[in-house]
């Protein structure tokens, strides 16, 4: 009997407050344990749907996955009523980043849902220099330039670009270095998935006060597109492999999603090596939420 023969088919997980947000996760947490490929994913596709899950997150960092991939993924996507939110890995200021991101948006028309792709607002300017805080105006230029265009160039396909909150410090001093607050002061189109716990963890270049950052999201409107659902276990902490609470309580995420419409919400978490245990993870992190009374029981 195949694995996927052991999964019970469940309603769709509802907010509380919220019945119209959409709950998903992210195939990364599965990462250590499954490689990307048709056959996994087809597994991930069919457990998101008997658990209830409204979507995914597919992570092909960069944009590996063949356009007849894409196709058969597509295909199981559809007829097991899961959309499927498109994400690369691959920052916008490295080598590299215009071909990944020019695979990423033909893989991404090939998918059910939403029509969004993703990918890191930083990470390679940051691995060089361990003591760098945020952006230079040059860097922050640069990278407005390359977002702003990418963003324009996925909207002529009605694909909706975002970029995920990363290593950089999420405000800028304005004076000696950017942050994410001035990346999103300075664009007009490009899209926020919010990760709520890199603000706070111990790779995070100057770490954030929960309750500015809420601050800050609440003046984003229809930019904040998606959020990813993550613990850092305390301030200066590190990801952990299932959601329990966080810096900033996501208690008060799912509030403010649901006041300013953000409709996507995905676990994020630490992926383990063993598959099972990646899967007893995801149902621990829904119990957790429906502890707090955010999901209904």
């Amino acid at each position: 009997m195949k694995e996927k023969d052991l999964y019970h088919q469940k309603d769709k997980l509802t907010l509380v407050e919220y019945p119209n947000l959409k709950v998903g996760f992210s195939t990364q947490d599965f990462q250590n344990a499954m490689s990307v490929d048709v056959e996994n994913l087809t597994e991930i596709i069919e457990y998101a749907s008997h658990e209830g899950y409204h979507f995914i997150e597919l992570r092909d960092e960069q944009a590996s996955l063949t356009i007849k991939e894409c196709g058969l993924l597509a295909d199981v996507a559809r007829s097991n009523k899961i959309d499927v939110i498109y994400e690369i890995h691959k920052n916008l200021l490295d080598s590299g980043y215009e071909e990944v991101f020019e695979r990423g948006l033909v893989n991404t028309l090939m998918f059910p849902g939403p029509g969004i792709l993703r990918t890191l607002i930083s990470k390679s300017e940051f691995d060089v220099d361990i003591n760098k805080k945020g952006w230079t105006k040059d860097e922050l230029n640069k990278l407005t330039k390359v977002a702003e265009h990418s963003a324009s160039v996925a909207k002529t396909k009605n694909i909706q670009f975002i970029v995920e909150n990363f290593n950089e410090s999420f405000f800028g001093d304005g004076i000696n270095y950017y942050g994410l607050d001035n990346f999103f002061t300075n664009t007009a189109f490009t899209g926020l998935q919010f990760d709520t716990g890199n603000p706070f963890s111990r790779t995070v270049r100057e770490k954030a006060d929960p309750e500015e950052v809420l601050i800050f999201l609440s003046t984003l409107g229809n930019r904040w597109v998606t959020t990813h659902l993550k613990t850092i276990n305390f301030e200066g902490g590190v990801m952990q492999p299932m959601l329990t609470d966080n810096p900033l309580p996501v208690e008060k995420v799912v509030t403010l999603m649901g006041q300013k419409n953000v409709l996507y919400a995905a676990l994020e978490l630490a992926s383990v090596a063993d598959k099972q245990q990646c899967f007893a993870n995801h149902a621990k992190s829904i119990q957790f939420l429906k502890d707090k009374g955010i999901l209904q029981k």
